[in-house]
């Protein structure tokens, strides 16, 4: 029996952990039927990873946090978790672990493998072409394999050293819209005349506690200035009460959309999409946005001295251009945002050129299976013979 570690601290982590998992198990069986319960994944994940057939020791959520202090708040679940992982590696033989993102905790915890002689591969490394730079030294020296998905990674840690693959991006084999919009328009009861505005706060409750307000009072401004717009809400179910309690404190018709993002992104003429992998979720989907981050003053500062680059939006960020615009900290405010959203909604050139923008995007993203390609490398190392 061959025993995997995977952590996945967060809930977009958690989605490619289990396609990741999924991928190796299905090669697995493909090779050999005997052999498809010869590995055992074991670690830290969510819902997903769980139905996957990883046998989850502590849960992604409590620890799905961003920011110095949002960090502070959650230290003792967080040193919770590095304490159950640490108990189960002792207790329990490892062959590999896999690290997918969340780096302050991935890298603490690659540095105790490390010492236990686990060999580790990271896959969705940490953007250390964005902040942190330093980063790259310990990645160097703690793991066997990076396995990075934007294509730019990959010389940038070769030169550090890194034995590393460009592997494709996950979202892409998986972001996609699955019913028409007829067919959603009359599922969610929105008029067919209606323009449809998503606000999308974030996946974390500390990111919807900060922005989901100001998205509120940006949709009173609109909807009191104009008619025939549709306002939706895609969250997770895990955050939906937190989402529908917030909502429901502001009069303005507004469909909270549980557990169908991708569709609900799809079918909107505009979206307002917290900074992370939502953003290039809806790049993929086709739908203008406007990026939008707040975090609190302490993080803010932090940040800003470990930035190298000036760009948040993955998207921006991905194609060095300005391809969307991004609202952050004291620029977040709902009249600043709702006239950026009046006038992409009247100005067709300025709509049609982020759309443009995202054909850039798509062709540096590749169409490569990320997970049926990192399946391969982790299978690879741990000398399975398929």
């Amino acid at each position: 029996m061959k025993r995997i570690l995977i952590v996945a601290g967060e809930p977009s982590a958690d989605i490619h952990g289990a396609n990741l998992v999924k991928a190796i198990s299905r090669k697995v069986a493909e090779f050999d039927k005997n052999k498809v319960n010869s590995i055992e994944f074991i670690g830290i994940g969510g819902k997903l990873m769980k139905e996957a057939g990883v046998r989850v020791l502590f849960d992604a959520d409590k620890i799905a946090v961003v920011g110095i202090s949002e960090v502070i708040r959650h230290l003792g679940l967080i040193r919770q978790a590095f304490k159950t992982i640490n108990e189960a590696v002792l207790k329990e033989h490892i062959d590999l672990g896999v690290l997918i993102d969340f780096p302050d905790f991935n890298l603490r915890l690659a540095k105790r493998l490390y010492e236990l002689k686990i060999p580790l591969v990271y896959y969705i490394s940490p953007q250390v072409w964005a902040w942190r730079k330093g980063r790259i030294k310990k990645i160097a020296r703690y793991f066997k394999k990076v396995l990075v998905i934007f294509n730019f990674e990959e010389s940038i840690y070769k030169k550090a050293g890194v034995d590393v693959r460009f592997v494709g991006h996950p979202l892409v084999k998986i972001v996609k819209m699955t019913e028409t919009k007829e067919r959603l328009l009359e599922q969610y009861n929105i008029p067919h005349d209606h323009r449809i505005i998503a606000m999308l706060p974030g996946s974390r409750t500390s990111e919807i506690k900060s922005h989901l307000p100001i998205m509120l009072e940006t949709m009173a401004i609109l909807n009191s200035t104009y008619k025939g717009l549709t306002f939706v809400v895609p969250v997770l179910s895990a955050q939906a009460d937190i989402c529908n309690k917030m909502v429901a404190d502001f009069n303005v018709p507004t469909k909270v959309i549980i557990d169908d993002t991708y569709n609900a992104v799809g079918l909107s003429d505009f979206a307002v999409v917290t900074s992370g992998t939502a953003t290039l979720e809806t790049a993929l989907l086709g739908t203008p946005m406007i990026v939008v981050y707040k975090v609190s003053f302490l993080s803010h500062i932090v940040a800003r001295l470990l930035l190298s680059i000036n760009r948040i939006g993955i998207v921006n960020i991905a194609t060095g251009e300005d391809i969307v615009p991004e609202l952050v900290q004291d620029e977040f405010k709902p009249e600043r945002l709702a006239d950026m959203i009046k006038m992409y909604l009247n100005d067709k050139k300025a709509y049609n050129r982020i759309k443009q923008g995202y054909l850039k995007l798509r062709h540096i993203l590749t169409d490569m299976d990320a997970s049926d390609n990192a399946a391969s490398e982790i299978i690879n190392l741990m000398g399975l013979s398929l």
